[in-house]
């Protein structure tokens, strides 16, 4: 396997900024027996790719220091790439805050163009957890033919110093999306502060028949020891739905 950090030059940014990208191990007993010293050029394997969004205060390592991540990919044979987010809840802020544009528009161009196992033609996973959360179901909810599935894991759907209108609410653009086949994982803890808004929203995408509905998880807060835990739950969701 392969953990690679990349520091590449950004439009949306006007600067340099930092994604890391893991690629798991190719088939170890083929390549062990393997007498062409070329195997690893020639082979054309691909893997489907995870995007994955930190939270508020977190980096592009937040997920790798506290869950097992890595292994599961590895293990999975699922690529990943950890944005760099800071705390820009990934939208185009304007003037070189644009992160909603590094995401979609450099990150994920700079991906494909870069890595030969990464295909368009696998499916594409964005998963996030609180301000990543949200992060997530707005980049998912208006790219829904670009994504296979979304993952928000306790999504924080009320953002401080957030003017909604300048980007589309959550809840205009979930409507928007009515009739389409989402596949989207939302959960939230019960012991969550974040609680009565994502019952709230809940509420909402039950009402208007959405095809989406939020997992509540009893005993659970807004921590890494949740999040860890629920990324089991979240594998075998999207093994289920035959994405990956």
């Amino acid at each position: 396997m392969a953990l690679l950090t990349v520091d590449f030059h950004t439009k949306s940014l006007a600067r340099r900024t930092r994604m890391d990208v893991f690629i798991p191990s190719l088939n170890l007993g083929g390549a062990l027996g393997n007498r062409d010293v070329n195997y690893y050029q020639n082979n054309h394997e691909t893997y489907p790719l995870i995007v994955f969004l930190h939270g508020f205060g977190d980096n592009e390592k937040a997920w790798q220091m506290n869950t097992q991540i890595l292994k599961i990919c590895e293990d999975k044979k699922i690529a990943a790439c950890f944005i760099n987010g800071e705390n820009k809840w990934y939208l185009d802020m304007g003037p070189i805050e644009n992160y909603y544009s590094l995401v979609e528009e450099e990150a994920l161009d700079f991906l494909y163009g870069n890595f030969s196992c990464l295909s368009k033609e696998k499916p594409l996973v964005i998963a996030g957890v609180s301000m990543g959360g949200y992060g997530a179901l707005y980049h998912y909810i208006k790219n829904v033919d670009k994504y296979a599935a979304c993952v928000s894991l306790s999504p924080a759907l009320r953002p401080d110093r957030l003017d909604e209108s300048k980007f589309g609410t959550l809840r205009d653009l979930f409507l928007e999306s009515k009739g389409k086949d989402l596949n989207v994982y939302l959960s939230v803890g019960e012991c969550d502060f974040i609680i009565e808004s994502s019952r709230e929203f809940n509420e909402f995408l039950i009402q208007n028949e959405l095809g989406v509905e939020y997992k509540f998880i009893p005993e659970r807060d807004h921590s890494w020891y949740t999040w860890a835990q629920e990324i089991f739950e979240v594998i075998k969701y999207l093994e289920n739905k035959k994405i990956i």
